[in-house]
């Protein structure tokens, strides 16, 4: 893919994402996950795996084997009810009835693991501020520029032809930009403006105004507006966005 790494926010930090990438050879970059246990209990991080022995200790120094792996893929470590009943630390480490503390690892921890040495590692931090300057700043200009703070038409399929030529003209007015800032636009080319009007009409004339609740079949019709722009769209349309131009009737 030619991506060395990739940056995402905590709610893409799960196993399953985590090891496709790094099987994918992406360094998975990603932000600290708080432990979301019950405050006045222990984080599941004081509870020390071992790796040789395949069990986890408490605390306080109790063991907690292995017992069955569940159908999400995780693996369940539980502790001895008749210890723990006399455990001083038991107000804090469950409530159980029968006083019994369930850990659970995922059989695709490991890779957590090295997610957590990558966020680690030297300059990481500093590479991980630069996303708030370029993914969130497109998603703010959705949300503010482009009406996507609600839901503006009936049905997936009708908010994915959207959401589709939407990130479509803001790929073409981004490209417009990067190339009229590294001078690859020639006179003869389209303007800048005459681009944002095309963009423009995509938008509100055919989509918004003329088509408020329109299917896929909309799409057809508006794709020979995009043809004009296609010396654009050649470099776009690696875009996942773009997809949505393949319909047809």
């Amino acid at each position: 893919m030619g991506i060395e790494t990739l940056t995402a926010d905590a709610a893409y930090k799960t196993p399953g994402i985590v090891k496709l990438l790094i099987d994918a050879g992406i360094r998975p970059l990603m932000p600290y996950k708080r432990p979301m246990t019950k405050e006045g209990y222990f984080k599941k991080y004081e509870y020390v795996y071992d790796e040789y022995y395949d069990c986890y200790i408490c605390p306080n120094d109790h063991v907690l084997t292995y017992h069955t792996t569940n159908r999400e893929g995780y693996r369940e470590y539980k502790s001895c009810g008749h210890i723990c009943a006399c455990c001083p630390c038991l107000a804090q480490c469950t409530q159980s009835k029968d006083h019994v503390k369930v850990v659970t690892r995922h059989i695709w921890e490991p890779y957590m693991e090295i997610c957590e040495d990558i966020r680690h590692t030297r300059g990481m931090k500093e590479l991980y501020s630069h996303r708030k300057e370029t993914i969130e700043r497109i998603f703010g200009s959705a949300k503010e520029n482009h009406g996507f703070r609600y839901t503006q038409m009936f049905g997936k399929a009708r908010m994915e032809m959207k959401a589709g030529l939407t990130f479509a003209c803001m790929n073409l007015k981004k490209l417009a930009k990067i190339k009229a800032k590294w001078g690859l636009l020639e006179k003869e080319n389209l303007s800048k403006d005459l681009i944002c009007d095309k963009i423009r009409l995509i938008k509100e004339k055919w989509l918004w105004e003329r088509f408020p609740r329109a299917s896929l079949s909309t799409v057809c019709e508006c794709y020979h507006l995009s043809v004009a722009l296609s010396f654009y769209t050649n470099i776009c349309c690696r875009s996942p966005f773009l997809s949505v131009f393949k319909y047809s009737r």
